[in-house]
C-alpha cells in the first residue's frame, strides 16, 4: 500500500520533507488551496531538490488543485467564541473589521445557497448552527447549536448546495497555468461529481501542458453527487479517492463508510487505483498509539482493498511528520501479514 503525506504548513522545511521520505512516503502531496500558484511552485522545487539529492526518483508529486471550496474571510482575533444559542450574522465580504457585527463568508450571494431552518457547519464541522433569517442576498442571520469558536479562514459547510457550484474556478485556472513549471506526476481534481467535470479539467490541463500526454487525473469524490455518479467518475479518471474531510460535511455523515465502500468497490470494477484520505491517524498529533478506533479503519482500508492512503494533518501539521508513517507501516504489513487468518 503507497502511503502519500501531505506537505503543508510544518513540513515544507528541506528537513521535514527528507524525514518524510526517509520514513517511507511515496507519493507528496501538495494542497493548492493554501497558497498562491507561485508559493505552491516554490514549495514543489523545494521539494524535488529534495527528492534529487536522496536519489529518491521513485517519490513522486501529487498536485491538488482547488475547486469552489467555500471558506469564511479573514477577522480579528482570528479565533471568534460562540456561545450555544448565539445569534451569528453571516455576510458576503473577504474580511471584518468587527465579527461581532458579521462574520465573513468569501463566497458573493452566500444566502442562495442556504435556507431557513437548514443546519450548516464551519471548519471540520464543528461549531454547528441552525439558520433563523435571510436578510438579504448576500446576508443571513443563524443561531449557534453548541459553543465553540469560529476561526479566521475556515470552511464554511452547506452540505449538498456544493454540488451548485463551479469548480473550475479563476483559482483553478490560476494554478493550472504553472502545471508545466512544476511538472508534477499526478493531479488532483477536487470536488469531482460527474464524468464531464473530469473531461473539462483534462482538456484544460492538456492545453497548459501543450501535450496529449498528461499526468494521471485522480478524482476526489468529496460530494454526494460524486458518490451518486461513481460509475462514470471510475471510468473517466485515472484514480479515485475517497476525500473523506469533505464527503462527510456535504453529504450524510452517518452513510460516510457505505460511502467509502462504495468509491473502493466502483475503483476495483473500473480498474483503477484508489486512494482513502483524512484522519487516518490523526490522533498521533498528540499521542504515541493511534486510539483503537483508527487502527480498525486502517484495517478496514486495506481489507477492502484501498491502494494508498493520504495523510493531511498527520504529516503537514505534526512536528514529528515521519512517525505517522512509521506506525501506518506497522499496521499495514501487519494486516497484510495476517489478512488470511
Amino acid at each position: 500500500m503507497l502511503i502519500i503525506a501531505t506537505i503543508s504548513k510544518n513540513s515544507y522545511a528541506p528537513a521535514k520533507i527528507e524525514e518524510i521520505i526517509r520514513a517511507g512516503a511515496t507519493i507528496l502531496r501538495f494542497n493548492f488551496s493554501h497558497g498562491s500558484p507561485a508559493e505552491m511552485e516554490e514549495h514543489i522545487k523545494i521539494a524535488k531538490e529534495v527528492i534529487t539529492r536522496l536519489k529518491r526518483p521513485d517519490v513522486k508529486i501529487l498536485a491538488d488543485l482547488p475547486g469552489a471550496k467555500l471558506r469564511l474571510g479573514r477577522f480579528e482575533p482570528n479565533e471568534f467564541p460562540i456561545k450555544s444559542g448565539q445569534e451569528v450574522i453571516f455576510k458576503s465580504a473577504t474580511d471584518s473589521s468587527f465579527p461581532q457585527e458579521f462574520i465573513p463568508v468569501n463566497t458573493p450571494n452566500i444566502s442562495l445557497l442556504v435556507q431557513e431552518n437548514q443546519e450548516i457547519s464551519l471548519g471540520e464541522g464543528d461549531p454547528s448552527l441552525l439558520v433563523k433569517k435571510i436578510i438579504s442576498p448576500d446576508s443571513f442571520q443563524a443561531i449557534s447549536l453548541n459553543d465553540g469558536f469560529i476561526q479566521s479562514m475556515k470552511g464554511f459547510n452547506v452540505g449538498i448546495g456544493v454540488d451548485e457550484l463551479n469548480h473550475i474556478t479563476p483559482d483553478t485556472l490560476a494554478h493550472i497555468k504553472i502545471l508545466p513549471n512544476i511538472n508534477p506526476d499526478l493531479i488532483a481534481v477536487s470536488f469531482a461529481n460527474s464524468a464531464k467535470h473530469i473531461e473539462e479539467m483534462r482538456a484544460l490541463i492538456k492545453a497548459s501542458l501543450n501535450s496529449d500526454q498528461i499526468p494521471p487525473l485522480v478524482a476526489k469524490v468529496e460530494t454526494l453527487q460524486g458518490v451518486e455518479k461513481i460509475e462514470e467518475i471510475a471510468n473517466s479518471a485515472d484514480w479515485l479517492m475517497v476525500a473523506r474531510g469533505d464527503l462527510a460535511l456535504t453529504a450524510p455523515y452517518e452513510l460516510l463508510g457505505i460511502y467509502q465502500k462504495r468509491i473502493i468497490s466502483a475503483a476495483k470494477k473500473a480498474g483503477k487505483p484508489v486512494i482513502v484520505a483524512t484522519q487516518i491517524l490523526e490522533s498521533l498529533l498528540d499521542k504515541r498509539r493511534p486510539i483503537r478506533s483508527e487502527i480498525l479503519d486502517l484495517t478496514n482500508i486495506i481489507l477492502d482493498g484501498a491502494d494508498a492512503i493520504m495523510f493531511a494533518k498527520e504529516t503537514g501539521l505534526s512536528l514529528t511528520p515521519g512517525f505517522s508513517i512509521k506506525i501506518a507501516q506497522e499496521i499495514i504489513e501487519a494486516v497484510e501479514k495476517n489478512k488470511n487468518i
